[in-house]
């Protein structure tokens, strides 16, 4: 009996690692695909407290809502509306508008950033790095 049930488990167990495989190239697949038709490679995180774009060549636009911005990558071209708590930007190539809380932090590292704000306040800046630009927009804020 108990070398039947161990022949089971084992046939169980090719099977399972036989779908895993098939399963990831699949989704590794579609993965790639879609990324080759968006021209964009990388992570993107919606969470309550956080937007966190991951990756190179996304453009896209989101609702901050209050929300922490991070941006991490290369050649990303991210709007954000409405009012963010605060923005990280880290990279190279990135181009970030948003419109800040007052006194919000402000990080940007890395070279060739270029980040435009509004505010009702100057936001804390924190800026390393070459070549990176921190523009205050004109109009509201």
């Amino acid at each position: 009996m108990q070398t039947f049930l161990m022949k089971r488990i084992a046939m169980s167990l090719r099977t399972l690692i036989a779908v895993g495989v098939a399963a990831m190239a699949a989704f590794g697949g579609a993965g790639a695909a879609m990324a080759d038709e968006e021209d964009s490679v990388g992570a993107i995180a919606s969470g309550k407290d956080q937007i966190q774009v991951s990756g190179n060549g996304h453009q896209r636009s989101f609702p901050c809502e209050g929300r922490r911005a991070i941006i991490e990558g290369t050649d990303n071209v991210i709007t954000f509306t409405g009012v963010c708590s605060a923005l990280e930007v880290s990279g190279s190539g990135n181009s970030v508008t948003i419109q800040l809380a007052p006194k919000a932090p402000l990080t940007v590292e890395g070279v060739d950033n270029s980040v435009r704000w509004q505010s009702t306040a100057e936001p804390k800046k924190n800026i390393s790095g070459v070549n990176n630009k921190v523009v205050k927009m004109s109009g509201k804020g």
